[in-house]
């Protein structure tokens, strides 16, 4: 699965590769994604910044509309 992920800080957008669900349902693994991505404490942004802080919210807006599963 693949999304559209723009960072608010860099200004950096990217289509990135989420993985796929394994044995779960997609909105269990999309579930899974947002906490992971809330809870991480630290993370180097695919725009080349460094930061001590989890990337969802302060950092990345994800735009789920654009999801595709390939």
């Amino acid at each position: 699965m693949h999304v559209e992920i723009h960072c608010k800080k860099c200004g950096q957008q990217r289509q990135v590769d989420l993985g796929s669900p394994q044995n779960q349902t997609v909105e269990d693994f999309l579930h899974l994604i947002r906490e992971r991505l809330s809870h991480k404490p630290s993370f180097e942004c695919f725009g080349g910044h460094f930061e001590f802080a989890a990337p969802l919210p302060q950092f990345w807006d994800i735009h789920w509309d654009t999801l595709t599963d390939g």
